[in-house]
């Protein structure tokens, strides 16, 4: 068994050698099956891409402002013109850096095929051809035996006869030239890629970011591990520190979030199926009534009257319980503080968010942008009556009024206040919030320890410290535990008391007199969803059919939601209780001196408060990985990389029994249990052979990403994009030698195992192989080329997912709303490689069958096409790694240079004459050689540029903080704030950031005595010459004989000079007397809306108004949304809202009066969402837990 079994694996390897001396019209069949499926592909993206905006065009409504995209005209290729036209600065700020340097990587894969294909394609196939082996006699006579070289063959290295060996040193010279121009477009790309990397991070755009000027710092020991001593530790850089965050370790209440938001969407699903069912068995019974009476009505009228129906509601508001936050939008978060100035610290405090101890930011979520356009804030009468709807604890309604005999409630009870709509003609609707008295189970001052206090805290921060836990108890049936329904008052110096927490619902809820609920009506008890409970009763257990507690999903959800909402909440409050670990984030005041903290040295002892990065954005940290020590970091990186690499060798094994069931004969006549397939239809056999193997393949490929991702998640790393970059190594690697490797060299596997271990036997074994593989990546590439990338640009997936799995899934308008605003995002740590693969494989076929270089022009010139409109038009990028990826797929392809060298050593000393003695010596040697150098050179070219590659030199600074200045007036000017005649003149000679990136980019091929006039004319053009003015300020002298300063006063540098050196302008909105900003951003909205009618009605409903351009913050806003961005999600975990849908009869709004009985602690909302004429969920807005702070990229 076992024999045969490995036998079966030698007859799976070595495919490649199965296409040697395929023959032309082989090859033309196959490239036409490859252009008939990418016409078809094509036509239907040109069918459809004008129809479904959504997949094809969705960057053009469904993003925020900032990130749209122009829609393209109209035409059956029109829209082809601003694929190329978009220029590189816009494409970059709506797409980011990886996007652009990954179609500049395609860019440079056509600039190196292109001219060497146009000089090695008439030099060396003329040579290979003319007079070469094809079928001509091996003694030169018309008798004896023949060469048998075929097909496309007869183009490649293998053709040249003895008699002609001397023709070798042509394909010396072409390999020659294609290492060295490589290796210079190497290093002019690399010289580009800082170039344009550089003007990038210093655009006052991005440095705007807290990202750019935030370090996270690793490995920290126990006694720098305060706020006090990091901030002595790092104030040496220039401008200080500005804010540290030191992180805890919250896994235990990460893990209640994480159980506490599973729960809510399952009761979410059990409440809107609920809906549902009541619905659908109300119009059922309206049918049969009807059929009864005898009253006939079109279906279609029918259903028309009922979206119609839906529809009003779905746009109107409707009622919402247990809404804890207070802010709802960016702008509500902004003037918080400016609108309830004019309050008393009682009305203050009780006003504040009880789930945001620093500055309310959770509060942004409320009804997202389910307010967009109207005023967030009323009279000082319409305050106070909101105030006081609220303290009743009731749930309102917000515009629309809700009939009495629909609303579901209850007679003979107090549920008569529930609906009281008190609301004056034409004020903001506001969603009910608790009334709050102080709880003894909280601290009395609720301080957070220092090591959570940022610097730039007020002295004394009313946020922070009078934001307390409400327990109310008059107004709803939440008791506390203890006697005498008293709370339990917190003992400091008792760790028993932290695990107490109040009871989170109403225990005699079943026994309140609320009478029938309105389900009832309509359905059955059974009906209703019901779930399993884990078994043993342990949360971690699975839960089994039949063998777990069967309970109501509803109930069971409802008390574990407002517990879990409880004790979320109370340990939100109560941070200090949860350990310190050795990782924190430090702020600093200017971007270069983050840079240089992360270069520099911090402590004397190895590896401690290292690795330091920069460049983090707060939302893709994985603080799963922050607590990792160093030592640890080293195991599991180890064992990682043991893993991966037997995984880049085992992968084989799998992909090969994927290769036998295309050869179901040999199975047969290998394995004599396996006799039985002789007997299947002849028809069934080749469906098995021709679908299961790539089916099997494909899922092969699908998952392994997924495994690599969770080896570099397990791994240690602490940010998704630096998993990213670890996942790019990994999987090129794999891809190598998957693709590669064993399908040109694995004639079997028992070679490759033979060969491993002695390296002198691999320029024989690699000279042996490779070229009898070439046609097959001929082949390939072509497939690649037009299958591959019409399947890119038609969005296969997203039409199966939209119109199959959409359907089938989607049941609750969040599920929905999510497949609508989702757009698919490129993970670019398994998107590089690919092209990096077939860009190495050219590489190391380029001398020895040239002709491949048509299909590497062909492949990366329509995959750049394809993904330059996807990119604009279709994908969504949220992180960022400045472009890194880059420069490591740059060195990646030197692996395809040395290959093709080890090859060509190989085969030159294979090379015989006539006489059958060695031929090339000489060419194996220059060779070698070249080896050599080109590993020199990769040597030197990381030196230089490893430094640039990541960090910022001091060097560019000084115009950094000119382009700050020009971009300060700027926003004066587009905001209309008055600036001096001469500040105005300097800007607009100057130009935007745009023409700053363009005139880079346009230097990067220019000499650098070009770039350094085109940079002289920028500073004479704005009348403005820093170092000039600066290098020798007005009262300075020279001594006359030693040329020395003896007057030493001197103009402050950006490093002497104060944190707030920017202009008037950023701080405009502290002041009354100056117009506020704010004001300015909604004159702004609202010309932009009196432009005219908008495109996309969905889009603006979801995305219109919203303010996610940071630059138009000030400094003080932006710390405003910065003070909590770098704390762990757990600490900034907001409770979720149970979105349900309105209807009609009323049981939407009884199961919201319900919830509010039962709990004050479930936010539970049926606002802009109803049930349309087939009971589906629709929606108008989107959540109302959606905060639009999450869009801004910090």
């Amino acid at each position: 068994m076992a024999n045969d079994l490995g036998s079966a694996l030698e007859h799976a390897g070595g495919k490649g050698q199965a296409r040697e001396g395929i023959t032309i019209k082989t090859f033309i069949a196959s490239l036409a099956a490859a252009l008939i499926i990418f016409a078809v592909e094509f036509f239907l993206f040109l069918l459809l891409k004008g129809k479904l905006t959504r997949i094809y065009q969705p960057r053009t409504y469904l993003v925020p402002d900032r990130e749209r995209t122009k829609p393209s005209p109209p035409g059956l290729f029109k829209w082809v013109s601003p694929i190329f036209s978009t220029s590189s600065s816009e494409f970059i700020q709506k797409c980011g850096l990886d996007a652009y340097f990954f179609l500049r990587y395609l860019r440079m894969l056509i600039k190196i095929f292109l001219p060497l294909g146009c000089v090695i394609l008439p030099t060396l196939l003329t040579l290979n051809k003319v007079g070469g082996k094809d079928h001509s006699y091996q003694n030169g006579t018309d008798t004896g035996p023949q060469w048998n070289v075929s097909g496309l063959d007869q183009l490649a290295w293998g053709n040249v006869t003895p008699e002609n060996t001397h023709r070798y040193w042509a394909h010396l010279v072409m390999a020659v030239i294609v290492i060295v121009y490589v290796c210079f477009v190497f290093f002019d790309e690399l010289r580009g890629y800082i170039r344009l990397r550089q003007s990038y991070l210093t655009s006052p755009q991005h440095r705007l970011r807290a990202s750019a000027t935030t370090v996270l710092v690793t490995a920290i020991p126990d006694k720098w591990l305060t706020v006090d001593a990091l901030d002595r530790l790092y104030d040496v850089f220039p401008g200080g520190v500005r804010n540290i965050w030191i992180n805890r370790d919250f896994d235990d209440l990460n893990e209640k979030v994480k159980e506490r938001d599973k729960l809510a969407l399952k009761l979410e699903t059990a409440e809107t199926d609920l809906i549902v069912k009541c619905k659908k068995a109300q119009m059922k019974q309206a049918k049969a009534a009807d059929k009864k009476a005898g009253v006939k009505q079109a279906a279609k009228t029918e259903k028309a009257e009922a979206d119609a129906k839906a529809s009003k509601l779905a746009m109107g508001a409707g009622i919402s319980s247990g809404d804890p936050h207070q802010a709802q939008t960016l702008r509500e978060v902004l003037n918080r503080d400016k609108v309830s100035g004019t309050e008393s610290k009682t009305e203050k405090r009780r006003h504040l968010n009880p789930l945001d101890p620093a500055i309310g930011l959770a509060g942004a979520v409320g009804q997202g942008v389910g307010k967009l356009g109207k005023s967030v804030f009323g009279t000082v009468k319409k305050s106070h009556k909101a105030e006081h709807d609220a303290e009743n604890g009731e749930p309102q309604l917000s515009e629309n009024f809700i009939d009495e005999n629909t609303a579901g409630r209850p007679s003979g009870d107090d549920s008569e206040t529930m609906f009281a709509n008190t609301q004056e003609e034409g004020s903001h609707p506001k969603r009910p919030f608790w009334k709050s008295r102080p709880s003894n189970f909280s601290k009395s001052s609720n301080r957070t320890e220092p090591d959570e206090l940022p610097l730039t805290a007020p002295d004394s921060p009313v946020d922070r410290e009078e934001a307390n836990l409400s327990i109310s108890e008059e107004d709803s049936p939440v008791r506390a535990r203890g006697e005498n329904d008293t709370t339990i008052e917190r003992n400091d110096d008792t760790e028993a008391e932290d695990d107490k927490y109040p009871v989170a619902y109403n225990e005699n809820f079943e026994k309140e007199d609320l009478g029938e609920p309105s389900w009832k009506k309509y359905i059955r008890q059974k009906d209703r969803e019901t779930m399993r409970l884990p078994i043993f009763g342990i949360s971690w257990m699975p839960s089994i059919w039949l063998l777990g507690k069967k309970v109501d999903t509803i109930d069971h959800c409802r008390k574990e939601v407002a517990r879990l909402n409880l004790e979320i909440e109370v340990d939100q409050q109560n941070p200090e209780k949860f350990p310190l670990m050795n990782s924190a984030f430090i702020q600093f005041n200017h971007q270069v001196a983050a840079h240089m903290a992360c270069q520099a040295v911090s402590h004397h002892v190895p590896k401690q408060m290292a690795p330091r990065t920069v460049e983090i954005s707060p939302d893709d940290v994985i603080w799963d990985n922050m607590s990792i020590k160093w030592w640890e970091r080293y195991l599991r990186t180890f064992g990682i990389y043991a893993i991966v690499i037997g995984m880049v060798i085992g992968w084989a094994f799998p992909v090969a029994f994927t290769g036998l069931l295309s050869q179901l004969s040999y199975l047969e006549d290998a394995f004599t249990w396996l006799s039985w397939i002789n007997r299947m239809p002849e028809w069934l056999i080749s469906a098995v052979q021709g679908i299961l193997p790539p089916l099997f393949l494909a899922i092969l490929m699908a998952i392994l990403p997924l495994i690599l991702r969770f080896l570099c998640r397990t791994q240690g790393l602490q940010t998704g994009m630096g998993i990213e970059l670890t996942v790019q190594n990994y999987f090129f690697a794999f891809l190598f030698v998957q693709i590669f490797l064993v399908v040109a060299i694995a004639s079997s596997f028992s070679t490759i195992f033979r060969n491993i271990t002695n390296v002198t036997s691999w320029p024989q074994l690699l000279a042996q192989n490779i070229p009898s593989s070439s046609n097959y990546f001929f082949s390939y590439m072509i497939l690649q080329a037009l299958s591959v990338s019409a399947g890119a640009l038609v969005q296969i997936f997203s039409l199966v997912s939209w119109f199959i799995l959409a359907p089938m899934l989607d049941s609750t308008a969040r599920r929905k709303w999510a497949r609508t605003t989702n757009l698919n995002q490129m993970q670019w740590g398994t998107f590089f490689p690919v092209y990096t693969t077939l860009a190495s494989i050219g590489l190391i076929y380029s001398v020895i069958a040239p002709l491949i270089m048509v299909f590497n022009v062909l492949t990366f010139g329509l995959f750049w096409f394809v993904y330059r409109y996807n990119t604009l038009y279709v994908t969504k990028f949220r992180f960022d790694t400045g472009g890194l990826l880059f420069p490591r797929a740059i060195n990646q392809l030197f692996t395809g240079i040395y290959v093709m060298e080890i090859s060509l050593i190989g085969l030159f000393f294979l090379v015989r004459n006539s006489n059958g003695e060695v031929a090339c010596e000489g060419q194996a040697v220059i060779m070698i050689i070249m080896t050599v150098l080109t590993a020199g050179f990769q040597m030197l070219l990381n030196e230089a540029f490893g430094p640039l590659i990541r960090y910022l030199p001091i060097t560019l600074e000084d115009e950094a903080v000119q382009r700050d200045e020009e971009f300060a007036r700027a926003q004066m000017v587009r905001l209309g704030l008055s600036i001096d005649d001469e500040e105005e003149n300097a800007t607009e000679e100057k130009g935007t950031l745009e023409h700053q990136l363009r005139d880079r980019e346009r230097a990067e091929f220019q000499g650098e005595d070009e770039e350094r006039d085109i940079e002289l004319k920028k500073f004479e053009a704005g009348g403005v010459n820093r170092r000039a003015s600066g290098l020798r300020p007005k009262g300075q002298n020279l001594d006359p004989e030693t040329g020395a300063n003896f007057n030493f006063s001197r103009r402050p540098s950006w490093a002497t000079q104060s944190p707030n050196r920017r202009s008037k302008f950023f701080g405009a909105n502290s002041e009354g007397a100056v117009p506020s900003i704010q004001r300015m951003r909604e004159k702004l909205n609202q010309d932009a809306e009196a432009q005219g009618p908008v495109r996309h009605p969905r889009g603006s409903a979801l995305f219109e108004g919203i303010h996610d351009e940071l630059e138009d913050l000030t400094p003080d806003e932006r710390d405003q949304l910065v003070q909590r961005a770098f704390q762990h999600d757990a600490l900034r975990s907001k409770r979720p809202v149970i979105w349900i849908p309105r209807d009609d009869l009323g049981v939407s709004d009884d199961e919201i009066y319900r919830t509010q009985r039962f709990s004050k602690h479930i936010w539970i909302s049926n606002e802009y969402q109803a049930l349309d004429g087939k009971c589906r969920t629709i929606f108008s807005r989107s959540p109302p837990d959606f905060s639009e702070v999450d869009l801004i990229q910090l």
